[in-house]
C-alpha cells in the first residue's frame, strides 16, 4: 500500500491517538491500542483465536476501528482482504512505517 497520495497532515492524523481516549481499540484480551502503531503491536501480540474473535464474531471490528477512529479507509479496505492475524499485523505495521516516512519519522 503506497502513501504517495497522502500528505503530511493526513499521515499525522492517521497516526494520532484516538480522541477521546475511550475510542481506543480494546482487543478481547484487554490489550488497548490508542493509535495505529499500538494497534500494529497489538495485532502482533494477540493469538489467532483473538484475531478470529474480532474479525468473525464482531463483523470486522478491527477494520471498522481503523476506518472510523484512525480514519484510514484504504488500510481498512486492505485489512478486510487479508485472512490471517499475521497478514493483518504485517499490513498495519507496513502502513505505519509508510505513514511515518511521509511525516519524516523513522
Amino acid at each position: 500500500m503506497e502513501c504517495t497520495e497522502i500528505d503530511r497532515e493526513t499521515a499525522e492524523r492517521y497516526l494520532a491517538d484516538a480522541q477521546p481516549a475511550w475510542r481506543s481499540f480494546w482487543f478481547h484480551t484487554f490489550l488497548m491500542a490508542r493509535n495505529l502503531e499500538e494497534f500494529a503491536a497489538g495485532l502482533a501480540e494477540i493469538d489467532d483465536g483473538v484475531y478470529d474473535y474480532h474479525v468473525q464474531g464482531h463483523s470486522q471490528d478491527l477494520s471498522r476501528w481503523v476506518r472510523e477512529v484512525a480514519g484510514d479507509g484504504a488500510l481498512a479496505d486492505a485489512m478486510e482482504k487479508v485472512h490471517t492475524r499475521s497478514e493483518a499485523a504485517e499490513l498495519v505495521a507496513m502502513r505505519v512505517k509508510e505513514l511515518k516516512k511521509v511525516i519524516g519519522l523513522k
